[in-house]
């Protein structure tokens, strides 16, 4: 192994598919969705380009196998249970927060979760793991939920957990844009749609009055193009719109949606 801990160039009898997904993982937390060329990934791990074929079959399997990677962290998430023996309440708080855990842990590749195609149309992200679903289904029922209920808090779980992480993972990767973010592969001749890319991404005279920005009121209108004579409440609310209570909010909304799961089956 190389000093930075990858393999030399050359050295790909270690590959695996999971090796490869983890390092466009790697890759895409770093510079986002369309950083992820093959190229890139293959110079990352020190091999060409055609010797990752040998472990996905082309550029949206390789997106496939990362989210798999990224909804895989819910097997390894110490607060995260398979069982619901403190209640299903308990089960599925925990759940959510797990859920939560990764889509903060990796904001440029979280809309992957949402928008690959799922092995089945009845297969709702951001819980799409096969194992995870049958182990939620199969939890609630010995829970006590009939079918209907179990399918009414499945829904709702998913619905929820997607819309509000969408928004939060939006909202941490525009703070942190990377060149990848785009629509469109970074530096290619023939720039190609990159499936779950941010767009459009904040250009540079809009990331430079972000990172310049000294109070609430300038993160709101960093540009100076919100008029506070048509604006005069969005003026006003600045800093407590400029406040990041995502924590509190989720917390909040999750209870709220919980309770509605509750008043169901009641």
């Amino acid at each position: 192994m190389a000093e930075s801990g990858r393999p030399g160039r050359g050295r790909g009898r270690g590959l695996s598919r999971e090796v490869v997904a983890r390092a466009t993982l790697e890759l895409i937390d770093a510079e986002g969705v369309g950083a992820a060329s093959m190229r890139a990934i293959g110079t990352r791990l020190g091999v060409e380009a055609m010797s990752l074929y040998k472990h996905v079959s082309d550029r949206n399997d390789l997106l496939d196998a990362v989210v798999d990677l990224v909804v895989a962290e819910l097997d390894h998430d110490p607060e995260v249970r398979r069982t619901a023996d403190e209640g299903w309440r308990d089960y599925l708080l925990r759940l959510a927060h797990g859920v939560r855990r990764f889509a903060v842990a990796h904001p440029h590749a979280f809309p992957l979760v949402a928008t690959r195609p799922a092995e089945a149309p009845w297969i709702n992200p951001p819980l799409r793991s096969l194992a995870w679903i049958e182990s939620m289904l199969q939890t609630l029922g010995e829970a006590g939920f009939d079918d209907e209920q179990v399918l009414f808090a499945y829904r709702s779980f998913n619905s929820f957990l997607l819309g509000y992480l969408l928004m939060e993972s939006g909202a941490r990767t525009l703070r942190d844009p990377q060149a990848g973010d785009g629509a469109l592969s970074p530096g290619s001749a023939d720039p190609e749609p990159v499936p779950g890319g941010l767009t459009p991404t904040r250009d540079v005279e809009e990331r430079e009055a972000i990172a310049d920005a000294d109070d609430a009121e300038d993160l709101i209108d960093p540009l100076g193009e919100v008029d506070e004579d048509s604006y005069p409440t969005v003026h006003r609310l600045a800093e407590q719109l400029a406040q990041d209570h995502y924590v509190e909010e989720f917390t909040r909304a999750l209870e709220d949606m919980l309770d509605r799961i509750a008043a169901q089956i009641a």
